[in-house]
């Protein structure tokens, strides 16, 4: 699969020579390369297999092996015909001789070769660091190509739907985007007002028909939901998102006391949910009451709920995804309601360079099930059959040897304000949009985890992970012998500097006891004691049900987490007795309103 927009083309188009006719052949390759992989038709797309889970795909081998030379044969023909254009700019008889890229003056030329110097030198459009690069370059006549080009593969995306199968499709696609929003951004000096306005709606128009859940419920009608959505972001703004629901209120309140209480974080926070029946309007103030600088936010009402259908109740993973895209945060720390750190949350954003490298920042799983998930492992390396490979899918030991999960959701970390991290999420938010979720995201894997690596990487967008897999944080265990193990229901990570930052599983030595409203039940808590990473993990493997690790360093719980976890559980107490009084209230007002 073409790789869009190439490396070359980001170097090219990252440079002050955006003038220059090879990068508008290389634009119009690449769309080339679009068409030709896109005009067939669901059945005689040249490659399609390679969009599609092996159970589709096999049905199509016979059929599309019969394509695959006369589709090399006409890339070969494409790039002949580039290098031959390419040449002729840089080398043909109005440039000189070869190996001159301007014409240079001398005393006796005349004034018609000065006049045919001045116009050669404002065509041709040398590196940004060379002595004789010209002020102002001009490609009117590439421009205008250009958009024609882009004008016609934004009919064929708009006329041909991506199929819920199609992820490496909708990844393609994707990239192709990113070259125009690069085109929008690196060459609009050199276009009219019209030419500008032509571009954004070729833009919109192509986001629209892949992501329609895009759209604000409110305007309908609305021709530029991308940018409007991005305008709602706040410019410089960055803050927690917590996804919310009454089963998991008391897990909740616990993270937020972790956050505001104990690590007396001032970052905002929300709480996104789904609508009134996923979190009561009567939760919902209760929650907001309960610290600063805190608010909710209904994601129905913000993005279309129809291709998304977040109220449903088996639709709790699909939130996350989507409460990212919505939030006015630009950059969003997206947690889950067990999530707790042992540093402030905004020790990432400043401190982690993996995460200012990509704007993307996700956490490994624990490393089990080694061969568990074959059908898992199938759909994956169906979809990246003829997708090169990024370094961080090269270095995955789940995808090269076949691990059960890459993810732990607890935290994902983006940076919206740039424009390849909104592709990659766009990506994600609709592996979880209704129809693909329910037949295949779901269907491969444990609800969102891995939707957020996988569309980044389809989308060919950069992202980054933490150095290792995850770890566990609990209390030391024995066998035979002394005690050579930690177990606990949590999954740890650590910062770049090899210390504890934040795990997943919440404060409770059974995490999932944890009330829907009502009054909670008892403490539960347990203070963690130990930690380990690196070593072997097992899920469920003592008499309580834990989950262990050993056969690597057992490390003490430091006098600074100790700390945290010592207050945190404190604060998670008093948590519990005002949800306690409010139940109580609640129940009484409920039964005196009949």
């Amino acid at each position: 699969m073409a790789h869009y927009p190439s490396p070359k083309l980001k170097q090219l188009a990252s440079s002050t020579n955006t003038g220059c006719p090879c990068i508008l052949y290389v634009y119009l390759l690449e769309n080339c390369f679009v068409m030709l992989e896109n005009t067939s038709g669901e059945t005689t797309t040249l490659h399609a297999n390679k969009y599609k889970p092996p159970h589709v795909a096999r049905k199509e081998i016979s059929l599309h092996s019969s394509l695959g030379l006369f589709h090399h044969v006409l890339v070969l023909l494409l790039w002949l015909w580039m290098f031959l254009l390419i040449w002729q700019h840089y080398h043909g008889p109005n440039h000189g001789s070869a190996g001159q890229n301007i014409k240079r003056k001398t005393a006796s030329s005349s004034q018609s070769e000065d006049s045919q110097d001045k116009e050669t030198t404002s065509s041709i459009i040398l590196p940004a660091d060379h002595p004789q690069h010209p002020v102002a370059p001009t490609a009117p006549n590439g421009i205008k190509a250009l958009l024609s080009s882009i004008a016609k593969s934004t009919e064929y995306f708009v006329n041909v739907a991506i199929q819920p199968s199609e992820f490496s499709q909708l990844g393609g696609r994707l990239q192709v985007l990113s070259t125009w929003l690069s085109a929008r951004e690196t060459l609009s000096s050199l276009m009219s007002s019209s030419q500008l306005t032509s571009l954004d709606s070729h833009i919109e128009r192509t986001i629209i028909s892949l992501f329609p859940f895009i759209r604000h419920p409110k305007q309908p009608k609305n021709a530029q939901p991308f940018t409007t959505l991005r305008k709602s972001f706040e410019e410089g703004s960055s803050g927690i998102v917590i996804v919310g629901h009454k089963s998991n209120l008391r897990h909740i309140l616990h993270a937020i006391q972790n956050i505001r209480t104990v690590l007396n974080s001032s970052l905002p926070i929300q709480v996104a949910h789904a609508g009134d029946r996923a979190l009561p309007p009567s939760l919902r103030r209760f929650i907001v009451d309960t610290a600063a600088n805190l608010t909710t936010i209904n994601i129905p009402t913000l993005l279309d709920p129809k291709p998304t259908d977040l109220e449903r109740p088996d639709a709790a993973p699909a939130l996350r995804p989507f409460a990212a895209l919505a939030s006015s945060f630009e950059q969003v720390i997206l947690i889950d309601p067990k999530t707790i750190f042992l540093q402030p949350p905004t020790a990432v954003l400043e401190n982690h360079s993996a995460y200012r490298a990509t704007g993307a920042l996700f956490f490994h799983d624990h490393l089990y099930g080694k061969g568990d998930s074959k059908e898992r492992h199938e759909f994956w390396q169906g979809l990246m059959k003829y997708h090169p490979h990024s370094p961080s899918l090269r270095s995955s030991r789940v995808y090269n040897d076949g691990y059960t999960q890459e993810s732990d959701g607890g935290v994902v970390i983006l940076d919206k304000s740039r424009t390849n991290v909104m592709l990659g999420l766009l990506h994600t938010c609709w592996q979880n949009s209704k129809r693909v979720r329910r037949d295949y995201t779901y269907k491969y894997g444990n609800g969102d985890r891995d939707s957020w690596w996988l569309g980044f990487e389809l989308a060919g967008v950069p992202y980054s992970w933490e150095s290792r897999y995850g770890g566990t944080l609990g209390w030391l265990h024995k066998r035979t012998g002394k005690p050579d193990r930690v177990c606990g229901n949590t999954n740890l990570h650590l910062d770049e500097q090899e210390r504890p930052l934040w795990f997943s599983g919440g404060l409770m030595e059974n995490p999932n006891e944890a009330g829907i409203g009502g009054a909670p039940g008892p403490g539960n808590y347990k203070m963690p004691t130990h930690w380990m990473v690196d070593g072997i993990f097992q899920k469920m493997s003592d008499e309580k049900g834990r989950d262990c690790m050993w056969g690597d360093t057992i490390h003490n719980v430091g006098l600074e987490e100790a700390m945290v976890l010592e207050e945190s559980i404190e604060a998670a107490g008093r948590a519990d007795e005002k949800s306690r009084v409010y139940a109580v209230t609640h129940r009484k007002a409920k039964k005196e309103g009949g």
